[in-house]
């Protein structure tokens, strides 16, 4: 067997990607692997994650009651990334709360709050924006 060396990577200022280390897992063990392998894992092709600005705008002059106090909030497809939450959901030229009806599923309502007795069709249609968080896809797998 031949003789095993543990090195100090902080005392080498300089280690190169052939360079070994022992990784290891409760499923797997340990094994040996190069610093350049652990290098290419961390260099997945694109940024582990995405952030995608969406908005949309309620209707008043719906007839349905929900239509006028919702809007509807679709994130797009992005190729190589999985969809997975919302974040950040704001109202656009004016200040009023909004929620988030699913949080973490691609197409949902954005409820917006009415004050008691404030009617939605008397008002101009209200504008809301919000950011939709990916994960590389192939992070999701596993």
């Amino acid at each position: 067997m031949a003789d095993v060396k543990f090195m100090n990577l902080s005392e080498n200022d300089n280690p190169a990607t052939t360079d070994s280390v022992l990784i290891g897992n409760a499923s797997d063990g340990l094994k040996r692997t190069s610093l350049g392998n652990i290098v290419n894992l961390a260099k997945i092709a694109g940024p582990a994650l995405h952030l995608e600005y969406v908005e949309g705008t309620n209707n008043p002059a719906a007839t349905d009651d929900m239509a006028k106090r919702t809007v509807n909030i679709q994130a797009p497809e992005v190729a190589g990334y999985t969809f997975v939450f919302w974040v950040s959901s704001a109202t656009l030229g004016s200040v009023r709360p909004s929620y988030v009806e699913g949080p973490n599923v691609p197409s949902t309502k954005v409820w917006i709050y009415y004050a008691q007795g404030e009617d939605p069709s008397t008002l101009d249609p209200i504008k809301i924006g919000l950011e939709a968080v990916y994960v590389k896809s192939e992070l999701m797998q596993g």
